[in-house]
C-alpha cells in the first residue's frame, strides 16, 4: 500500500498523473464552467415623463459695453471707478488732445470771418439795388458781380459752418459719456494715460452693465424644443441665495438647434431692480413642458452605446435582436428611449457589446 502511495506522489510531482493508472487511484474530474447561465432580462415599461425640466444657465447683463476712446488723446481726468452706479449722458472721463481744440479753435475762426464776408457783401448788394433804381445811377453789370459776390460767401459760411460742426463733434469725443444705465464694473486706465482707435490701446477705459435687468441663457434639448412657448414663466435657483427661488419670463427663443450640442439656446428676461442678482452667476432653473404621451423607460445599463450606435438588446423567440434607440432622460435609474419598442419588450438588464444580432440567448426575468 505504501509502495502505491509513493508511486501516485511521484505521478503528481512530475505531471505524470494522467498516464499513470492504479487499481486503487480515482480519475480526476475537472468542473467544466456554466456557460449556459442565463441573462437577466427586463420589460420595457412606460411612464409618464417629467413636466418640468431642470437645466443649468448663466446670467448676464441685458446690456453690457465696452468704453473705447474715438480719438487719440490723453486721459485728463476721471469721473467715475468700479462700483458706481451711472445713468445715460454721465460724464465718465475727460480726454486731452491739443490738436482737436485747435481746430475747434481755427474752424470757428473761419466760420466768422466767412459771416463777416458774407454779411458785408450782402449789404453792399442790397444797396447797389436800391440805387439801381434811379435810371443810370448802377451799371448793370456792376450789380450782377455784387450778386454774385454776395451769393458766393453764403456759400463759404455754409461750408464753414460745416467744417465748424465736425470739429465740434470730434471735440466732443473728448468727453465721454455713458451710454446706459448701469454700473462700471471695471476701470483699466488712469489718468495720463495714451489711449485711441486703431489699436493704441487693447484695454477699455471702463466696462459698463446694466444690472436692473438681466438675461438668463439656456440651451433647452432637441427632445423638448416644442415645449417652449413665448411669455412662459421660469423659476430658477442661484448658489448664492440656496433659499430663494426667482423667476423670469422667456422672452426670445433662437429658432434653430444647434448641430453640435442638439439644443437650443432661449433667453429669459428678469427683473433685478433691487440689484441682488449678478451677471455671471450659474443658475438652475426649471421650465415647465407639456408631456402629452407617456415614454418607454428600461435600465441605464440596458443601453449599449458605442461610436457607430445606440442601441437595445431585445430577446425575441430566444434570439438576440439589436434596436437601434435615442435617449431621453434619466430618472432613479431608468433612462427614457426612444426607437421601435414597445411595452413589455424584454431586453437584456445590462447590455453587452459582444452579443450579436440573432445571436441565441436564455434569459431570466429579473424584478424591477
Amino acid at each position: 500500500m505504501n509502495t502505491v502511495r509513493f508511486f501516485l506522489i511521484l505521478c503528481t510531482t512530475f505531471g505524470l498523473l494522467s498516464g499513470c493508472t492504479s487499481g486503487d487511484t480515482k480519475e480526476v474530474v475537472t468542473e467544466e464552467p456554466a456557460s449556459d447561465l442565463p441573462y437577466d432580462a427586463v420589460q420595457v415599461t412606460a411612464a409618464q415623463p417629467t413636466r418640468s425640466l431642470s437645466l443649468p444657465g448663466e446670467l448676464d447683463s441685458y446690456y453690457q459695453t465696452d468704453i473705447y476712446p474715438r480719438v487719440n488723446s490723453y486721459i485728463k481726468r476721471l469721473h467715475a471707478d468700479i462700483g458706481d452706479a451711472v445713468r445715460p449722458g454721465q460724464l465718465l472721463a475727460e480726454l486731452e488732445a491739443p490738436e482737436l481744440t485747435s481746430a475747434l479753435s481755427e474752424a470757428l475762426s473761419q466760420l466768422k470771418a466767412s459771416q463777416a464776408s458774407y454779411s458785408s457783401s450782402r449789404a453792399a448788394y442790397h444797396r447797389l439795388l436800391v440805387t439801381s433804381r434811379t435810371a443810370g445811377a448802377v451799371s448793370p453789370l456792376n450789380l450782377e458781380q455784387a450778386h454774385a459776390k454776395a451769393l458766393s460767401d453764403s456759400l463759404l459760411v455754409t461750408a464753414g459752418r460745416a467744417h465748424y460742426e465736425a470739429a465740434s463733434q470730434m471735440a466732443g469725443y473728448l468727453r465721454i459719456t455713458a451710454p446706459f444705465s448701469g454700473v462700471v464694473t471695471e476701470r483699466n486706465l488712469a489718468p495720463g494715460a495714451f489711449v485711441g482707435p486703431g489699436g493704441q490701446t487693447t484695454l477699455p477705459i471702463f466696462k459698463i452693465r446694466q444690472l436692473s435687468r438681466l438675461r438668463l441663457r439656456l440651451a433647452v434639448p432637441e427632445a423638448y424644443v416644442g415645449s417652449i412657448h413665448l411669455g412662459d414663466t421660469v423659476h430658477f435657483m442661484v448658489r448664492t441665495f440656496p433659499s430663494e427661488t426667482f423667476t423670469g419670463v422667456i422672452n426670445r427663443v433662437a429658432n434653430s438647434v444647434r448641430p453640435e450640442t442638439r439644443s437650443e439656446q432661449i433667453e429669459i428676461d428678469v427683473q433685478n431692480s433691487k440689484n441682488r442678482l449678478r451677471p455671471g452667476m450659474f443658475a438652475t432653473a426649471t421650465l415647465p413642458v407639456n408631456a402629452a404621451k407617456s415614454s418607454l423607460f428600461v435600465p441605464r445599463s440596458s443601453v449599449v452605446s458605442t461610436a457607430e450606435r445606440t442601441y437595445v438588446i431585445r430577446v425575441k423567440k430566444g434570439r438576440a435582436e439589436l434596436v437601434d434607440v435615442q435617449k431621453g432622460d434619466e430618472t432613479m435609474g431608468q433612462l427614457q428611449i426612444f426607437g421601435p419598442l414597445a411595452i413589455g419588450d424584454v431586453v437584456l438588464k445590462a447590455g453587452n457589446e459582444e452579443i450579436m444580432n440573432e445571436e441565441p440567448l436564455r434569459v431570466e426575468l429579473a424584478k424591477q
